[in-house]
């Protein structure tokens, strides 16, 4: 039922847009002050989180912030581990420097594989003791059906999570790490004298809009979490599969647009932390053939695209840069490897591959 309201809702706006045949996306939508469910539809079903893995690591890594673990101006050391990671990615080569404030930019507005491996280690002491605490976090917050394998959400066998859990973990992150939340809403970084926009497409197309994360491999489909707030009152979305960056958004914004009219209260309202705590016994989603197959669909549709409506901009691109880390932290060869601590020289990142 709340699945063909939906449709009907968004008929309009998605009209001539591509859908996936064999497998629909799933999706769940929070209001996320009450905790309470307010639509959803396969939410408990296991799906490769692909990037959006990197809420929680960025989660871990607020976490480490506020025990005094780290500061904003730590070093993040590139490992030759993190260097080999495929784009999307910084590029910068092993022994570079940068500050967990830098790292965090790059990472969750540009999706950087190879920073989220170095933020990683910094905060975990290695890839797969890292990789622990993501496990042993995602089981104290009740993320029942979800088993992370690595800190960026790149392809690896056992890795999966549900929509209702990333929206756990999303509402987590709001609410305990207020002073962080800017982190997800930077629409741009400039390395050097490259702009590099967000993926997120929603943060500068949707008004209210807080950011938050999106994901893309080809089993997965394109994922996204989305946060908005209108009126003082904060929803979450989060929708698994859709068939292109441009359709997860418009699905993500038709959802909202309905939470905020209250066109789902008192359809569900059911507490998040009891909701579909024990996931579905279904194997994890395989959309490749869909999605990367000879049948996968061809562009992007200009009607959905503008259906979002005209980009506005909330602020200009933030710089990032290397170097700038606590001298007193940083090890003298790694100083050395990035000129002193300096800014200078900063390779242009490698970008996700169309």
């Amino acid at each position: 039922m709340l699945r063909t309201l939906l449709i009907a809702a968004c008929s309009l706006i998605v009209a001539g847009a591509t859908a996936l045949a064999e497998t629909s996306p799933a999706y769940i939508l929070v209001d996320v002050g009450r905790g309470t469910v307010l639509a959803h539809d396969d939410s408990d079903r296991r799906w490769p989180p692909a990037s959006v893995t990197k809420v929680m690591t960025a989660y871990l890594t607020f976490k480490a912030l506020k025990s005094g673990q780290l500061t904003l101006s730590s070093p993040v050391v590139i490992s030759a581990n993190a260097s080999k990671e495929p784009p999307s990615k910084m590029g910068y080569k092993p022994g570079t420097v940068i500050t967990v404030d830098n790292a965090l930019k790059m990472m969750l507005v540009r999706s950087a594989n190879d920073i989220a491996i170095a933020l990683a280690e910094t905060v975990g002491g290695s890839e797969a003791g890292f990789v622990q605490l993501m496990n042993a976090q995602a089981g104290a917050l009740g993320m029942n059906g979800t088993r992370f394998r690595n800190p960026n959400g790149l392809p690896a066998e056992g890795q999966y999570s549900t929509a209702r859990d990333l929206a756990v973990l999303a509402r987590a992150t709001w609410m305990e790490f207020p002073q962080y939340r800017e982190y997800f809403a930077i629409p741009a970084i400039r390395a050097g004298n490259k702009v590099l926009r967000n993926y997120n497409i929603l943060i500068d197309h949707y008004r209210g809009s807080n950011g938050m994360k999106t994901g893309f491999i080809c089993a997965s489909g394109f994922n996204v979490v989305a946060s908005a707030t209108k009126n003082g009152r904060t929803l979450i979305a989060v929708v698994l599969g859709e068939s292109s960056a441009t359709q997860r958004a418009v699905t993500a914004a038709a959802l909202l647009d309905r939470g905020f009219k209250g066109l789902f209260n008192g359809v569900m309202a059911q507490n998040l932390s009891r909701f579909q705590s024990r996931p579905s016994p279904q194997p994890p989603v395989n959309l490749r053939d869909q999605v990367c197959g000879k049948n996968r669909p061809k562009g992007e549709d200009d009607a959905s695209v503008a259906s979002l409506g005209p980009r506005f901009e909330t602020m200009p691109p933030v710089p990032v840069f290397t170097g700038g880390a606590d001298a007193k932290a940083v090890s003298a060869p790694a100083v050395a490897s990035v000129g002193g601590g300096g800014s200078v020289n900063i390779p242009l990142p490698r970008l996700r591959p169309r």
